[in-house]
C-alpha cells in the first residue's frame, strides 16, 4: 500500500521542533524529510481493498488525513494547512518552516480546550454536549475510525468479532518482546436482570508482572457477543478516498485500544441480584505507548487509521495526525495557486 502525500509549508519564527528533546527532534526531522520529499516528486495516492475496486475520484481539496476524518464525521476543529509548493524547497529551508506548518495554532483554527469538568460531572456533561459539540474531541481524543469490507462479515455480529480478532492480531504483533496476552471476559448483572459481557487482554511483561496489565477498548465478547456493546459495528459505504465501492462497516462509536495498569480488581454486588466485576486502572508508565501504537497501526489492515488529538496523552509531539499503516498522515496540502 501506497499513499500520496503533499505538505503545505509556511514561513514563522515559531517552530514545533522548538519543544522536542535532541533525540525527539532528530527523529521528527527525519520524519518531515520523508514527508517534504513526497512533495517534490508530486506523487499520491489512497488505500485501495483486495475486494474488487472501481476507481474513484479522490478530492484534492483535502488532505488524506482530513478526508478521513470528514467521512468518520468527526472534522470539527480540523482543518489543513495550505504550502505554496511555488516556493523555494531546499531541504534545509523544508525543515526550517515544516515545524511552523505543523503549529496546532495554525492547523486547529476555531477548536478550543474543553473547560475544566470534574470527574463527578463529567458523565452528565458529556450526555448533553458530546454529541452536540465535536470541536474539543479532536484535541483530546485517540480513537480509530476503520472501514471493514462487507465481504468479510455477512452481519454486524459476525463483523464485531471479525474486528476483534483482526485487532487481538494486531495487537499481538505490536507487543515489544517479552509481553504475551491471554482474554478474559466476564458478565455484569444489572439488579433488573440486563446482562453485559465484556472482554479484555490481560498483559504480562516486563512492567505488567503476573498479568498486571490490559488492554480494553473496542473488543467484542467472544462468549456472549449478543450481550456486547464495546465493538457495535454498522454497515454503511465506503468513503470516496477508497478505490472500491463495496460496503463497509464502521464502530458505532469512536472505537480504539489502550494499554493500562491494573490498580485493584473486585467483584461487587448490590442490593437484589445486580453483579458486576470491577477493573480499576491507570496509564502503563514507563511504556512506549507511541511506538506500539505505530507497530499496532503498522500490523492492521489498510482500511484502518487511527487519530490522535494533539493533547492526547501519548502524542508527544503535540499535533493532531492520523496514524494508517504505521505511517503519519498529517493535515497539510498544497495551495491551490501552486498545484
Amino acid at each position: 500500500m501506497s499513499f500520496r502525500c503533499c505538505v503545505a509549508i509556511k514561513h514563522s519564527n515559531l517552530g514545533l521542533l522548538d519543544f522536542l528533546e535532541p533525540k525527539e527532534t532528530i527523529m521528527f526531522k527525519k520524519c518531515l524529510l520523508s514527508v517534504c520529499g513526497l512533495v517534490l516528486v508530486g506523487c499520491a495516492a489512497s488505500p485501495s481493498t483486495k475486494s474488487e475496486t472501481t476507481q474513484n475520484t479522490v478530492s484534492s481539496s483535502s488532505s488524506l488525513a482530513l478526508q478521513v476524518m470528514k467521512a468518520d464525521g468527526r472534522a470539527d476543529g480540523l482543518r489543513d494547512f495550505e504550502v505554496n509548493l511555488n516556493s523555494k524547497v531546499g531541504s534545509e529551508d523544508l525543515l526550517n518552516v515544516a515545524d511552523a506548518a505543523l503549529l496546532r495554532e495554525h492547523i486547529l483554527g476555531k477548536a478550543a480546550p474543553l473547560p475544566g469538568v470534574s470527574n463527578v460531572a463529567m458523565s452528565a456533561f458529556f450526555a448533553v454536549e458530546l454529541l452536540n459539540d465535536r470541536t474539543y474531541l479532536p484535541r483530546e481524543g485517540m480513537w480509530m475510525p476503520v472501514w471493514m469490507p462487507a465481504s468479510l462479515a455477512k452481519d454486524s455480529q459476525e463483523a464485531e468479532l471479525k474486528m476483534t480478532e483482526i485487532t487481538e492480531q494486531a495487537i499481538t504483533k505490536a507487543l515489544p518482546e517479552g509481553y504475551r496476552v491471554k482474554p478474559y471476559e466476564w458478565v455484569d448483572k444489572a439488579i433488573f436482570g440486563a446482562e453485559s459481557s465484556y472482554r479484555i487482554l490481560r498483559v504480562d511483561g516486563p512492567l505488567c508482572e503476573q498479568w498486571s496489565c490490559m488492554i480494553r477498548g473496542s473488543l467484542a465478547s467472544l462468549e456472549n457477543p449478543g450481550k456486547s456493546s464495546a465493538a457495535r459495528m454498522i454497515k454503511g459505504k465506503n468513503p470516496a478516498f477508497f478505490h472500491s465501492n463495496e460496503g463497509a462497516y464502521r464502530f458505532r462509536g469512536l472505537g480504539g485500544i489502550a494499554v493500562r495498569k491494573i490498580t485493584k480488581e473486585y467483584d461487587q454486588t448490590g442490593k437484589g441480584s445486580g453483579q458486576w466485576h470491577r477493573i480499576e486502572h491507570v496509564d502503563l508508565a514507563g511504556f512506549d505507548h507511541a511506538g506500539f501504537y505505530r507497530r499496532f497501526s503498522g500490523a492492521m489492515p489498510d482500511w484502518a487509521f487511527i487519530y490522535f488529538g494533539p493533547e492526547e496523552t501519548h502524542n508527544d509531539a503535540g499535533i493532531p495526525f492520523v496514524l494508517n499503516g504505521g505511517k503519519e498522515l498529517f493535515f497539510v496540502k498544497p495551495a491551490a495557486s501552486s498545484i
